[in-house]
């Protein structure tokens, strides 16, 4: 088996999603604390991730749903307060994980391929890969938002055999999430499940989301390429 191309997901596989998501929502409960929100920290935090589990995480009023939630009075001031904390703590999280460019670099190097197929939104999504300062790696980038879903479809994975010319075979998918490794399997793609993030502990519960091979670095890819 002679692989072409290697496509990855974004969060949780290019770069620390779960923790930049977590310190960006403490951190903004915090910031509306201190604006006048009567609530412990603890608490809020707490509230803030259900209301950002029953919404969605591209909900863009998760603030103030919080303050619904809590029964207090719509409050711009500490909704602000909350929206500047979390953008700037969103920023200063976005990085890389240590090994992210070096894989990229030895694979693209190497003579392969390198793409994109990720859920979310189309213009975020790229806003992460050009902050993360590698979209020039990516000669194909596929994004959810695009097929009218949220999170990774089989149909994502037939677009990105079709825009690299490549047989199912050719193709490896990294990613952390069990359902989209499903998705990749559903087209015979080469599955690499990274464990990182909060799905890193979920078993798959059917031979459909059993990858074909398990990471727990990014960097260990090479190793599995080379060896087949």
């Amino acid at each position: 088996m002679k692989i072409k191309t290697v496509v990855f997901n974004i969060d949780d596989t290019l770069y620390d999603a779960s923790l930049q998501m977590s310190n960006a929502r403490l951190n903004a409960v915090r910031a509306m604390i201190e604006a006048g929100l009567p609530v412990d920290l603890e608490n809020g935090y707490r509230v803030l991730n259900q209301v950002v589990e029953e919404n969605g995480k591209y909900y863009n009023h998760h603030f103030d749903e919080l303050l619904k939630k809590l029964g207090l009075k719509w409050n711009p001031r500490v909704i602000a307060a909350g929206v500047v904390a979390y953008r700037e703590t969103n920023l200063a999280f976005l990085r890389p994980f240590p090994d992210t460019i070096p894989t990229l670099l030895k694979l693209r190097e190497s003579g392969y391929e390198l793409g994109v197929v990720s859920g979310g939104l189309a213009v975020k999504e790229a806003q992460k890969l050009i902050q993360l300062g590698i979209h020039h790696f990516f000669e194909h980038v596929v994004i959810s938002e695009e097929f009218g879903s949220k999170s990774i479809t089989s149909n994502m994975f037939k677009v990105c055999l079709e825009k690299f010319s490549a047989k199912p075979s050719e193709v490896v998918f990294v990613g952390n999430e069990i359902q989209d490794i499903f998705s990749a399997n559903e087209e015979s793609v080469v599955s690499v499940r990274l464990r990182k993030g909060e799905s890193r502990i979920r078993e798959p519960k059917t031979n459909k989301e059993k990858p074909k091979y398990e990471i727990t670095k990014l960097s260990e890819v090479i190793d599995i390429i080379k060896k087949m």
